[in-house]
């Protein structure tokens, strides 16, 4: 990667890095809480549910945008993820999921984001959901409008951030009342861990192979 500046990162280089076989549960696996399993039980049917990871353009350099949960959230409150939520029987795919739900939590219409591809399904064991990440180019961030009783605020930073080592940590968070140290980017004093920080890994994994790929060339 050393021929490489991370800040060519274009749309067009993530769309070509999709094409190569995905690192999938390996890389879940580096960011993957102590214990958690990742395959899907046996016998178990897990609902369906997709997500946005959703990028723009900030000083001619490529942002990731993550959504900091409300804190009155039934679900992870306060926690950070990318926009998204269940699959419904009225959506065509989990691509529409992703998109309809990005425009419900920070008010992005369909037509504005350009979908680049998909990321591994990721299998959540405490609600029985099987993520679908999506990657989506946001043209235009003007018409940005946050539903408040969703997200708390947005948090974007550079994408070639996700790629400092210094960011990927081990932070304690309470879980049930106990404190455990997890895996997690440490990014703008924020914890991301867990499903969020579990997608970030292999779309991190993808660029850095697709880089590490082009500089043999």
């Amino acid at each position: 990667m050393s021929n490489i500046k991370m800040n060519e990162i274009s749309p067009a280089i993530i769309k070509a890095a999709l094409l190569q076989k995905l690192p999938g549960s390996k890389a879940h696996a580096g960011m993957s809480p102590l214990g958690r399993k990742l395959d899907i039980p046996l016998n178990t049917i897990p609902r369906k549910s997709a997500v946005l990871i959703p990028l723009f353009y900030q000083n001619n350099e490529l942002y990731i945008c993550f959504t900091k949960r409300n804190n009155k959230l039934k679900n992870h409150p306060g926690q950070i993820s990318f926009p998204g939520g269940k699959y419904d029987y009225a959506d065509l795919n989990t691509r529409t999921t992703a998109l309809r739900e990005t425009y419900e939590e920070i008010g992005i219409v369909a037509s504005e984001i350009e979908t680049l591809g998909r990321l591994t399904d990721l299998y959540i064991p405490v609600s029985n959901y099987i993520i679908t990440p999506h990657i989506g180019f946001i043209k235009n961030m003007l018409h940005l409008k946050i539903n408040k009783d969703e997200v708390d605020r947005l948090i974007s930073v550079p994408l070639n951030a996700i790629f400092s080592n210094y960011i990927r940590t081990y932070k304690p968070i309470k879980i049930a009342g106990n404190n455990i140290e997890v895996p997690c980017y440490y990014i703008d004093n924020e914890i991301i861990w867990g499903a969020t920080s579990m997608i970030l890994a292999e779309l991190e994994e993808i660029l850095r192979l697709h880089y590490s790929h082009r500089a043999e060339q």
